[in-house]
């Protein structure tokens, strides 16, 4: 599998979340300084991210994915941190708000999983749309979102 279908993997998830938890989402986007006249809606700003952001973190993260089990581990590790660290920022500057019972906590967690199975789905893509499938059944446990209408 080539990295292509890799990132749309992730922006599929991403539109997922995006239609299926449009009036209950974990977390959400507002517009700070400047933002207001490039990217002023949650929606907008998710768009950008997927289409901007995804390509070229996924060309670093799966160009360099090293090949030994406990750096790739690192490796996974790193880039959760990294993104963990933008949302902090973000979250501290008051451009990403949390609801629903989300946290710091939960990003991690997820950015932790949504690496993994971007690792696993390079290799092996059925298994991680299997995994994905799991995760998100989790999620939709422990939150217990109302179903789209």
């Amino acid at each position: 599998m080539n990295g292509f279908s890799t990132l749309l993997f992730w922006i599929i998830g991403d539109l997922l979340y995006a239609s299926l938890l449009h009036d209950f989402r974990v977390w959400e986007f507002h517009p700070v300084w400047v933002d207001h006249f490039i990217l002023p809606t949650h929606t907008l700003i998710s768009t950008a991210i997927a289409f901007f952001i995804y390509p070229s973190v996924n060309v670093v993260f799966l160009g360099r994915f090293p090949s030994s089990f406990f750096h790739r581990i690192g490796w996974i590790i790193l880039w959760a941190v990294i993104f963990e660290s933008i949302e902090i920022i973000a979250y501290v500057n008051k451009s990403i708000f949390h609801h629903y019972g989300w946290t710091l906590g939960w990003s991690f967690l997820f950015n932790i999983i949504t690496f993994s199975l971007l690792a696993v789905h390079k290799w092996k893509p059925w298994v991680a749309w299997l995994l994905s499938l799991l995760s998100i059944s989790s999620l939709w446990f422990i939150f217990q979102p109302p179903l789209p209408k």
